[in-house]
């Protein structure tokens, strides 16, 4: 499983921190020929050719080419990028999660990072913003996950 970490630390109450962490899947068996890391279809619909490297940023978004693929992002607009963010409103944790079709998010959360991850919801990618949110206690912190799934159908 890929994953990075997005930004620092946000305070989900006055004495506490937390932090978004993106889960990505496999790329699917079978789909990279050339073995460089990235389906060869997803290479020549975007560079003309296969032969791209999965660690290069060709964009400068700070986003890898095998992340702009799991996300689902154009490697080539450095505007097109999978950044989720937060705040706290009103005692919720707000997490705005820009979606694409043809990619689902499972948001995984706990309050102690020694304690197992919990999933609480999956969204259904279909080019919209959405917000889910997450009812916070005065003195606890939340950390979340968002896993990109690929869907199989």
């Amino acid at each position: 499983m890929n994953h990075s970490s997005i930004g620092g630390g946000f305070d989900t109450s006055a004495s506490a921190a937390g932090f978004i962490e993106i889960l990505y899947p496999e790329i699917p068996a079978g789909s990279d020929a050339d073995g460089d890391g990235l389906p060869d279809a997803w290479e020549t619909q975007n560079f003309g050719a296969t032969g791209a490297s999965a660690s290069a940023d060709v964009d400068g978004d700070g986003t890898t080419n095998l992340m702009e693929y799991l996300a689902d992002t154009d490697p080539r607009s450095g505007t097109s990028v999978f950044r989720p963010t937060s705040r706290v409103e009103s005692g919720k944790f707000i997490l705005t999660v820009p979606t694409v079709s043809g990619r689902n998010y499972r948001v995984w959360g706990t309050a102690n990072l020694q304690t197992a991850w919990t999933a609480h919801d999956t969204i259904s990618g279909d080019g919209s913003t959405i917000a889910w949110e997450y009812l916070l206690s005065q003195s606890s912190r939340y950390f979340l996950r968002i896993e990109i799934l690929i869907p199989t159908n």
